[in-house]
């Protein structure tokens, strides 16, 4: 019987661990290269990864196996639930990553450069 409920419960939490380690990522795709905390971003397929609390947070870029950019962000939700980039001109002309907005969650990066015509 013990090892029943052991069983039991262990099925139980293996979703919510499913779960919650999607919670954590998502996978983004840039169509143009962008700026995120100082490193240029080139097109091509990231996974993101984010740990921390809501707002001080750590977002990691990787690709394949390499992190290949570190950002501080904060999370938000997305009331759209439209998934987008936002980016901002900075004074040197380059696409900085302002935000990304998935489903149901928006990260916004602390990164944000002044834009061109300010």
């Amino acid at each position: 019987m013990k090892l029943t409920c052991q069983f039991a419960a262990m099925m139980l939490l293996i979703p919510g661990i499913a779960f919650a380690a999607q919670r954590n990522s998502s996978n983004l795709k840039l169509d143009q290269p962008v700026t995120v905390a100082g490193t240029q971003l080139a097109p091509g397929q990231y996974k993101l990864v984010w740990n921390g609390s809501d707002s001080d947070m750590t977002v990691s870029f990787t690709q394949g196996k390499k992190t290949v950019a570190t950002a501080h962000g904060k999370l938000a939700g997305n009331p759209t639930n439209e998934e987008a980039i936002e980016t901002i001109t900075a004074a040197d002309n380059t696409t900085v990553l302002q935000a990304v907005d998935f489903k149901n969650i928006s990260i916004h990066f602390d990164n944000a450069a002044p834009s061109a015509g300010n």
